[in-house]
Parts: structure tokens; C-alpha cells; sequence
């Protein structure tokens, strides 16, 4: 899985927004965009083309909505992964796909940092899960870690987590090229320690990024935080 690409359809009826995910995901490692459906009937016609491994959908879809599209593709057993495109107050969409597994899902409006985390945690997961020769407990959670849950459907907001101090903190583990402890990220997100810390657990549990032990020759072993890759 490893050095085969993941195939991903865009299937949204907004010609601009579909393009624009498109391309984000074309650029992505490891991605390939296999292409791009703009209603129920175009999507199903082009997975049997091209046989995608993730569908990137939009609920609203000019012919049929895009919950009728996941009903299908799970009735007639194709093997594909959803990430679903909703808003936020479409809570029982929401919960209407996951009876239909979906593995994570989108709220609009979201930027495309929300995305790209989304695409890491499923590449992840994918390669994760044709490394593992056999399965056990400790494999099983490890993977369940990185789909999505019933304590992702809570909102950040009620998390404790901001999402303006969120993107400050990713933001400067984003810009260095080397990995950075605490104390340096919180000096260049202007974010105090205490808060740095919270939210540097939140994006290491969400697999956004990785911790590190860094050991020097006296002392505890210093934790170091990059982009996961």
C-alpha cells in the first residue's frame, strides 16, 4: 500500500469547489485524483471506471442526494471508503452515515488544512492496515484510532479547543523544518505553555502531528512535535 496510490472520486455538484478539492488532492502524497462527478448517476458510472479507494461527497447532488449515493455503494458492496461533505446543521445526515460507515466527515464551511488531516489519518489508516500480517486487540484499536468516532461528531468548541488558537499552533510547527518542543511552539503561536500543551495532545491524538523523545545527556528526555507525514 505503501507505494500504490490511494484513488480518490470528488463527486460535488459545485464545478468550482469540486475543481479546487480536485487539484488539492492531486497534490497531496501518496493521492491520485481519479476524477471528478458532479451528480448520483455520474459518480456511480465513473466508479465503475475507475474504481476508486475513497469517495471525497457532498450531500447535495442535483439528481439524488449524497446519502442515497453512500446507501448504494453499501448495498451493492463496493469496496470504498466515504469521506462525507455536510453542515453543521445536518446533524442526523450526520448520523444517518455513519450507519453507513463512513470514515469521516467534513463540516461546512471547513479550509483545506481540515482536509488535508482528513486525507493523512485515512492514508494512515490504509497503510497501517495492509502492514498488519495478522490482527490482534492491540492492532484492531490502534486502527480504530483513525477512523472516525462517535467523540469526533462533537464539536471542537466543546472540546475546549479553539480553532483560531488551533491554527496558530499548527501553523508554526507547519512552517519549521525541524520539530519543535513545547516551549517553541507556544513563543511562536504567542500561545501560553499550559494552552500550547493541551492543544499539542489534541493534534498528536488526531494524528496531525507526531511526538518525539528527544534525549540530551542529563535529564528527562525532551518532547519534540512535526507534521506527521
Amino acid at each position: 500500500m505503501s507505494h500504490q496510490l490511494l484513488r480518490v472520486l470528488v463527486v460535488d455538484d459545485d464545478f468550482m469547489i469540486a475543481k479546487l478539492h480536485g487539484t488539492f488532492i492531486a497534490s497531496q502524497k501518496g493521492y491520485q485524483l481519479a476524477g471528478i462527478a458532479h451528480s448520483f448517476e455520474e459518480a456511480i458510472s465513473m466508479m465503475d471506471m475507475i474504481l476508486p479507494d475513497l469517495l471525497l461527497l457532498d450531500v447535495y447532488l442535483p439528481d439524488r442526494s449524497g446519502i442515497d449515493l453512500l446507501r448504494t455503494i453499501r448495498l451493492q458492496n463496493r469496496r470504498c471508503d466515504v469521506i462525507l461533505i455536510t453542515a453543521a446543521k445536518e446533524l442526523e445526515i450526520v448520523e444517518d452515515s455513519f450507519r453507513f460507515g463512513i470514515i469521516d466527515y467534513l463540516i461546512k464551511p471547513f479550509d483545506l488544512n481540515q482536509l488535508q488531516a482528513s486525507l493523512l489519518k485515512y492514508k494512515i489508516f490504509k497503510t497501517r492496515l495492509s502492514a498488519s500480517s495478522q490482527l490482534d486487540q492491540g492492532t484492531v484499536n490502534d486502527l480504530k484510532k483513525l477512523r472516525v468516532s462517535e467523540s469526533s461528531s462533537i464539536p471542537l468548541n466543546q472540546k475546549g479547543i479553539d480553532l483560531r488558537t488551533l491554527e496558530k499552533i499548527k501553523k508554526a510547527v507547519t512552517q519549521s523544518p525541524d520539530a519543535l518542543s513545547a516551549d517553541q511552539i507556544a513563543k511562536l503561536a504567542g500561545v501560553s505553555l499550559s494552552t500550547t500543551r493541551t492543544y499539542l495532545t489534541y493534534l498528536v491524538d488526531e494524528h496531525v502531528l507526531i511526538e518525539e523523545q528527544q534525549y540530551g545527556t542529563v535529564g528527562r528526555p525532551l518532547r519534540m512535535y512535526r507534521i506527521a507525514n
